[in-house]
């Protein structure tokens, strides 16, 4: 695995809240959410839509979340949220990452502490929308979960 990129990583040691970004937080975004939530990442932890106001988490969003564990309380109480209601809130230090640059290019001033989710492997690439894309679900979800749990590591050996 390269290693976590210098600017990612001291923007990560100074950052309250961890946010990430896709179109519709039912499915990309929510499952990082919920699934960094469960892990214990030691940051508030938020998520938030970029063009659609959905209502639920999708069904498969749902069930892979449940196969690794998350409780079903936690998806029950999960609200999805637009930016324009949740960016007002960002904290000025929080570091945001998205699943496509679309994404990255809807956060206005929170663009400068924008990343691909990726970064945290050390690679570029995007995370295509099951939904719209018709990318592979459960791909997807092993992509971000692999995201969030090296994003989990990172910051429990930086607190170590």
């Amino acid at each position: 695995m390269a290693p976590l990129d210098p600017r990612l990583s001291g923007l990560l040691a100074r950052a309250p809240e961890v946010v990430f970004v896709c179109s519709g937080n039912v499915v990309r975004s929510a499952f990082a959410h919920l699934y960094a939530v469960h892990l214990g990442l030691p940051r508030r932890v938020r998520s938030l839509a970029t063009r659609y106001r959905n209502p639920a988490l999708f069904a498969e969003t749902r069930a892979a979340l449940l196969a690794r564990g998350v409780p079903e309380a936690a998806l029950l109480s999960f609200r999805p949220t637009h930016v324009d209601a949740g960016l007002r809130t960002v904290d000025p230090e929080a570091v945001l990452f998205g699943m496509r640059r679309h994404h990255l290019a809807a956060l206005g001033e929170h663009r400068a502490r924008a990343f691909l989710l990726p970064a945290v492997l050390g690679r570029a690439e995007e995370i295509a929308d099951p939904v719209e894309e018709g990318a592979d679900f459960t791909e997807t979800f092993g992509v971000i979960a692999q995201c969030v749990e090296e994003l989990a590591r990172h910051l429990a050996e930086e607190r170590g």
